[in-house]
């Protein structure tokens, strides 16, 4: 994927939907970095902590609920970290709207609402784009340029794994634990091993098989395995889990060698490593440090001044999406929960 930047003469001016931590601690700072993008204003039903967070930004308009920002002229692109039951009825009403939309990973709760959102996108004219902001890093360029240029010969499995502690200490109110939210381990993390798959692989996987843990009957899984049959021997190993320490993992084995992305997901903007393995040799590829996020932004606001599409497809994060689903029906899951 390449990174345009947008002259700062003319930034992409961006609405932001709820205080969420992701929005606060990643996103927003991003946009402040960029030169390509400004920060007009945020949203949130709590007015007046969001006065307090950006008292130092007067500059940044506050609306006390995600209606009146969406209808807000000089707003151009909205970002949604809104919970998952709540992307689709607010990135649908941001479309239509006239607002382009990036929205938090997954984009949908199933693939028939995402389909719905992506028609939405594609009958007002407006981009959308589901935000996996990893596939923007320059390690997970560097590494799918050397799979997909033969470097591993055919590839033939696919290891990925995300897992953190949500339960130590437990967060009960935590909304990654809320059914009607449409929460769970595959929601929040999984996702990202399911996207890498189909990343490495360049196509949906035929079939699945899959086990989770849940705590109770209609509760959301706190734990999720499966294997991803891409056909004629092509696998995919994911996992991902609630109740583990924090760890994550991608392994790429093709029948030249291997390549181990050790930090695949969420690297911070600090120096990261690939290690690829060939016969008789080891290269460990060093990563300059990067802002995914602000990439990530930069990208789209590209693609919004160019009206180019951006390099991210809708018909991958449809197959993802199904992908989710279908894991969740192999496992005897109900889905969605509500």
């Amino acid at each position: 994927m390449q990174n345009e930047i947008v002259s700062h003469v003319n930034p992409v001016r961006w609405g932001v939907l709820s205080l969420a931590n992701i929005a606060l601690k990643r996103v927003i700072p991003a946009l402040a970095a960029s030169e390509s993008d400004v920060l007009v204003a945020v949203a949130s039903r709590n007015a007046q902590r969001a006065r307090d967070l950006f008292a130092q930004r007067p500059d940044v308009r506050i609306y006390g609920e995600y209606q009146s920002l969406i209808d807000d002229p000089d707003i151009e692109a909205i970002y949604n970290p809104l919970p998952n039951s709540l992307h689709a009825e607010w990135t649908i009403k941001a479309l239509l709207a006239g607002k382009h939309v990036l929205c938090e990973k997954p984009l949908a709760v199933t693939a028939e609402e995402g389909a719905t959102m992506i028609e939405a996108a594609r009958s007002s004219g407006k981009l959308l784009m589901e935000a996996f902001m990893y596939r923007f890093h320059p390690q997970t360029i560097w590494s799918l340029e050397q799979i997909h240029s033969g470097r591993l010969g055919t590839v033939k499995l696919v290891r990925a794994s995300f897992s953190f502690n949500i339960m130590f200490p437990l967060r009960p109110n935590d909304i990654r634990l809320q059914a009607n939210l449409a929460g769970g381990s595959l929601m929040d993390v999984g996702c990202y091993a399911v996207n890498f798959c189909r990343a490495v692989y360049g196509r949906p996987p035929m079939a699945v098989a899959a086990r989770v843990h849940a705590a109770e009957e209609g509760a959301v899984e706190h734990a999720t395995s499966a294997v991803l049959d891409f056909g004629e021997g092509h696998f995919g190993l994911i996992d991902s889990c609630f109740f583990l320490p924090t760890r994550q993992m991608a392994e790429v084995v093709g029948e030249l060698g291997s390549l181990s992305i050790p930090m695949p997901f969420v690297t911070g903007v600090h120096e990261t490593e690939v290690v690829l393995a060939l016969e008789g040799q080891t290269i460990h590829q060093k990563i300059s440090p990067a802002d995914a996020y602000r990439l990530e932004v930069e990208h789209f606001s590209a693609c919004v001044r160019s009206g180019t599409t951006p390099a991210f497809s809708l018909d991958e994060t449809l197959e993802n999406l199904a992908t989710i689903e279908a894991i969740y029906q192999s496992a005897g899951h109900r889905w969605p929960l509500t």
